[in-house]
């Protein structure tokens, strides 16, 4: 009902109906079929986003690497190296490219994640020939989000998903169910031991807003950065009132986030 980060099998269609581009998906298929044909997005000129990957393959994070199944993550493939068998990604996590040897990319691709992604499979993508502005990819997707958030197509999401929440968890009895709750707010998404990067994605909204704001002299994305950063502070507190299973509080918690993100995603429609 409630995911507190971004699923790219619905981000990349909203972003692709805001910037532009078109995308081609291949999923689902063997590594065998699908690795020649991410060699040819890249020799186009068309970095590939791969995932999900098992993360238990990326070397890079050495706390996970060969210690945790984390079949959940997503990199942007930039090219390749037949020679030396590594694919060079860039990582949201690292400011510089990193390295995977083939073998381990493959096993990193051969996840089934139901409802996000397929195994092996990979995202293409063709750019528009004039690409909009900055400002103005920001614009129309600050809006679109705050439409989808305040007024969804099934009462199942956004705002009033986060009601509805508030009401039902004072009936759960799983503690399973309050630890996916946790873990979904969580980056990496795993269920943590402290709550520094559990605030749902909410602090990275907040410091882009803040910072596009500022840019552009738009004041209500600065004021909507300070609503969000507060979320972000709530959501930190409801996972740890979640694992206590102390419902009552998480209920509170719950509501106070949707009525200030209401409040910041009604500033992003001005």
């Amino acid at each position: 009902m409630v995911y507190w980060g971004a699923n790219p099998k619905y981000l990349m269609k909203d972003l692709g109906k805001i910037i532009g581009f078109k995308e081609t998906m291949i999923e689902g298929k063997t590594f065998r079929n699908t690795f020649p044909r991410l060699k040819e997005f890249i020799d186009n000129g068309q970095p590939v986003v791969a995932g999900a990957l098992d993360m238990y393959y990326l070397r890079y994070y050495t706390g996970i690497y060969g210690k945790l199944h984390v079949p959940i993550h997503y990199v942007l493939v930039v090219g390749y190296d037949d020679e030396e068998k590594i694919v060079y990604v860039h990582d949201c996590s690292f400011k510089t490219a990193q390295s995977i040897p083939y073998d381990e990319f493959e096993k990193s691709l051969n996840v089934n994640v139901p409802g996000m992604s397929k195994r092996n499979t990979i995202r293409a993508f063709t750019l528009p020939q004039v690409i909009p502005s900055e400002f103005e990819v920001a614009k129309k997707g600050f809006s679109y989000k705050a439409e989808r958030f305040l007024n969804p197509p099934v009462k199942l999401f956004g705002i009033p998903a986060m009601g509805k929440l508030a009401v039902e968890i004072l009936e759960w009895e799983n503690i399973k169910c309050f630890e996916h709750m946790v873990t979904y707010a969580t980056t990496p998404p795993l269920l943590p031991k402290t709550f520094e990067n559990s605030h749902g994605m909410r602090f990275w909204q907040a410091d882009v807003l803040h910072t596009l704001g500022e840019k552009y002299k738009v004041s209500s994305w600065v004021e909507a950065s300070t609503l969000f950063k507060r979320s972000g502070e709530n959501i930190m507190k409801l996972c740890a009132a979640a694992l206590r299973q102390d419902k009552k509080e998480a209920s509170n918690f719950i509501t106070e986030i949707a009525d200030i993100e209401e409040k910041a995603y009604r500033l992003l429609t001005l």
